[in-house]
């Protein structure tokens, strides 16, 4: 048996391709042929390509040639995500910068050129990749979210957004991470399981001597923003006698709370709906320590350090039945706060410390030094048990850091109010396999309002100018706009130039563009028209517009399907895909996830190297079960290895067969009853084997 020599075979192709323009052939064949809109799920161009990506991208070179074949005129442009965090950690990781203020102190002129060198060297690495893996799309023209034109069609969404009352500014409680210093939206949220101390605290009762109402939380950190307490108005309650104190928590859970967790004994004095406890005031333990913001939050609010009634959001599944609610440190506690006219209070600097003037807090952590808020509630007498629990918390995404929550002031898109829309819209949408349209339209049933700005540098800057005495504000939509008002254009859209570009309000003030960057995720959600170089080109959009098919990883439901629903419905009301197919995510033999701390990461080169592109197709390709994981399992690419040797084999054997016997395969007519039973045996094998794949890719 004659070994596979994909090592010389496969670049031989390669080079062939390109001497002969194979696909420049393949798509002037199908030029004036009905259109076929693929979609590219751009990947960032923050390294070198990893497994899964390749995978990705065989998939996807798999339906575009059949397409092809079936004779539609492919778009086919490839496409990269080339802005935010994860470009900024790989410029900082090598040009050693530790944070914003290292960035800060190099320069942010100088930070905006080495992140778009890196996105540049990175794109170029990568297509180099994909090309090698004989993927056959357009790479020379890929759409890069860096590009003006670009930035242009994301700045586009955010006009269209202004004009169709869907863009505001609010000051919301929102996820924060401290090591990246930027807010987080919902999708860029990982959620991990980890230990945490939960903490017991009685908290006395105002004009009550000893009598305490119990609260439990798994977050010490958030307890100085402490402005309230939940309860739920249906559940039971009771006045538990603890020694020579009287303990409020819910009836369900007292027993557990005070025998097991605290080791006391009591009796129950008196059971009530917990409605009765509604405007039960109650005293801080370290009130001194944050006075001087308490008492200007008394002033505006009359349920300050109350109890305020939630049914959604208390329970007697864990904890006391009474919720400590810091409406500056979470969505569900600043909803509750919201509707008891209850402000937000967090005074947590961008990397999570509680400032100097906060006394027993000044210069502590938030989440990573929750011991010390423990210890000072200890010597508050208001620690009452503590114990270890394992529970699911937000992580960045980016950088793995437990999130904290800050208060802040960002931009928002509107979409709440068109989750009925999106929902029905979703119907139209053919979802492979039928997971992920359930999936999807779960993710659109509990879709809320989120920040689409970020404190960062590297990113599409938020077209908003606003002027410096009324407060007035533009959203600009392109750069002609920007021209008129301004006069001129910065020699890069990004930052610090466009920074540069002021003009004057109508009042006589100055307007300033805003110093925030926008999500990246709007960026990869634009792609749907920028792909197409709208708004520039308008007829290609009215020709293509909404794309045929977009194929991605099940780890896009929150991410870019999301993006791709929500910006082309607050710009034009439609969906922006008609058809998805969606993987799973490429783990290990073992079913683990890949990563170099584990010492499991594969990169494709290692594969090629050992067995060659095609075996990794082939194997990818058939390894696909739509939204099922693929564990790589090296047994069973050497199984296809060697199938592909013997198909290798039978090919050649042919060849000399017909040149030892001098025959030409093209002038040879065989009749019909010439044939024998294994050759008709042969043809139809052949012919249903072509049926069952065409019918399976039609599936797509």
């Amino acid at each position: 048996m004659v070994p596979y020599d994909f090592k010389t075979i496969e670049p031989e192709i390669l080079q062939f391709w390109e001497k002969k323009n194979i696909l420049d052939k393949a798509r002037k064949k199908n030029k004036n042929k009905d259109p076929f809109y693929f979609l590219e799920g751009p990947p960032y161009t923050s390294g070198k390509v990893h497994l899964g990506t390749a995978w990705n991208k065989s998939l996807k070179d798999m339906v575009l040639r059949y397409k092809r074949m079936q004779g539609y005129n492919v778009w086919d442009r490839s496409g990269y995500d080339m802005h935010g965090l994860p470009t900024e950690h790989a410029t900082m990781k090598k040009y050693k910068l530790k944070d914003k203020a290292d960035i800060l102190k190099l320069g942010l002129e100088k930070f905006t050129t080495y992140c778009k060198k890196v996105s540049l060297e990175n794109m170029k690495a990568m297509n180099k990749d994909f090309i090698r893996e004989g993927v056959w799309m357009d790479f020379d023209n890929a759409y890069q979210s860096i590009k003006p034109e670009f930035i242009e069609g994301v700045w586009w969404m955010v006009k269209k957004a202004h004009e169709n009352k869907r863009l505001y500014e609010g000051l919301r409680t929102i996820h924060w991470c401290p090591s990246c210093q930027t807010a987080l939206a919902k999708h860029e949220l990982l959620y991990k399981e980890i230990t945490d101390n939960s903490i017991y605290l009685k908290l006395p009762v105002k004009g009550k001597k000893n009598t305490f109402l119990l609260v439990w939380t798994t977050t010490p950190w958030t307890l100085p923003l402490n402005l309230g307490i939940m309860a739920n108005p249906e559940v039971d309650y009771v006045k538990a006698k603890v020694e020579n104190e009287t303990w409020i928590l819910a009836k369900p859970l007292a027993k557990h709370v005070i025998e097991v967790i605290t080791e006391n004994k009591f009796t129950i004095e008196e059971t009530f709906k917990g409605k009765k406890l509604e405007g039960t005031k109650y005293t801080h333990p370290l009130y001194d320590e944050l006075s001087k913001y308490y008492k200007d939050i008394e002033k505006v609010s009359k349920k300050a350090f109350t109890v305020v009634m939630s049914k959604e959001y208390v329970d007697t599944e864990s904890g006391t039945g009474l919720v400590h609610m810091a409406p500056g440190c979470g969505p569900e506690d600043y909803d509750v706060g919201h509707r008891n006219g209850i402000p937000p209070l967090n005074m947590l600097d961008e990397q999570g410390f509680y400032p100097k003037d906060t006394k027993a807090y000044a210069g502590i952590q938030a989440k990573s030094e929750d011991h010390k808020f423990i210890e000072l509630f200890e010597k508050a007498n208001s620690l009452i048990a503590s114990s270890k629990v394992a529970h699911d918390y937000a992580h960045c995404d980016r950088c793995k850091t437990a999130v904290i929550f800050r208060a802040t002031k960002q931009w928002f898109f509107k979409v709440e109010d068109l989750k009925k829309k999106m929902i029905a819209e979703n119907k139209k949408i053919k979802w492979q396999p039928k997971a992920a349209f359930n999936a999807f339209n779960s993710w659109l049933e509990n879709l809320r309002d989120n920040s689409i700005t970020k404190q960062r540098f590297w990113g599409t800057p938020i077209p908003i100018w606003r002027c410096n005495m009324c407060n007035n504000y533009d959203v600009i939509g392109s750069r002609a706009e920007l021209k008129q008002l301004a006069g001129k254009l910065p020699k890069d859209l990004h930052k610090p130039f466009i920074d540069e570009i002021t003009y004057k309000c109508d009042c006589g003030g100055e307007k300033t563009r805003l110093p925030d960057i926008l999500d990246v995720w709007l960026d990869a959600g634009s792609a749907s028209w920028n792909c197409l170089d709208y708004p520039q080109e308008e007829d290609r959009f009215k020709n293509l517009f909404p794309a045929d098919f977009i194929l991605e990883g099940n780890d896009q439901i929150r991410g870019w399907f999301n993006l791709l629903m929500v910006a082309s419905m607050i710009t034009m009301e439609k969906i922006s895909f008609k058809s998805c197919y969606m993987h799973g995510m490429v783990n290990d033999a073992k079913g683990r996830k890949m990563s170099k701390s584990e010492g499991n990461y594969i990169i494709p080169e290692e594969v090629y190297k050992q067995y060659g592109v095609d075996t990794f197709r082939y194997y990818a390709s058939g390894g696909a079960q739509p939204a099922l994981d693929l564990n790589y399992n090296i047994a069973d690419v050497k199984i296809k290895y060697r199938n592909l040797v013997i198909l290798w084999n039978v090919h050649n054997f042919l060849i000399e067969l017909c040149k030892n016997n001098k025959i030409n395969p093209e002038k040879i007519k065989i009749e019909k009853k010439e044939l024998g039973r294994e050759e008709q045996y042969i043809i139809s094998k052949t012919n249903s084997t072509i049926r069952t794949v065409t019918d399976k890719l039609e599936t797509l």
